[in-house]
């Protein structure tokens, strides 16, 4: 968390020395998109062949972490997104599994304006049951002439499911 801190701190240090050089920036500090997780798409259950309800899930997964920072650029910014996955699997005779999951710049009207699908093999340990995965490192870059404008956009980050991943996942909701 301190080297995150120390990330944004740059940014605004750096933001404030270019904030000089053109009409289009804005003075004060560079705000970074919020990124959050899709509700409804922020579980994953992997089932075995055929199943689709809470006996036949095999592996579990979430978002364990999510974090960005930004760097200011001439023009816009990057936003350096990390995404921690955690997994958790029914049985030892599981050595492995892939979770594909999609990271999705959207604006304040709620347009998806960029999205790109990744996925997370997670190799198990024999003796554990689960495992937490280190972040994966995403970089969006953003082309704003307002870089305060910033903060108007979200990072949503949810896996990609299956229509009995939705299904199930809503089955554990409360109404």
């Amino acid at each position: 968390m301190g080297r995150v801190r120390a990330v944004r701190a740059l940014c605004v240090l750096a933001l404030a020395v270019l904030s000089g050089c053109g009409s289009s920036q804005t003075s004060g500090p560079l705000a970074c998109p919020r990124i959050i997780s899709a509700p409804g798409a922020d579980t994953i259950a992997l089932f075995g062949p055929g199943g689709h309800d809470r006996k036949d899930v095999m592996v579990g997964g979430r978002f364990w972490s999510l974090s960005d920072s930004c760097e200011p650029l001439k023009v816009g910014f990057d936003v350096n997104a990390e995404i921690s996955l955690y997994a958790e699997r029914a049985n030892p005779g599981i050595t492995d599994a892939t979770f594909p999951y999609f990271v999705a710049l959207v604006s304040s009207d709620e347009k998806v304006l960029a999205q790109e699908q990744f996925t997370e093999k997670i190799d198990f340990i024999p003796a554990e049951s689960y495992r937490r995965m280190p972040a994966a490192k995403i970089t969006i870059h953003m082309p704003l002439l307002r870089k305060a404008e910033a903060d108007s956009y979200t990072i949503i980050v949810g896996f990609q499911l299956t229509s009995d991943q939705i299904a199930f996942n809503r089955s554990l909701r409360p109404q």
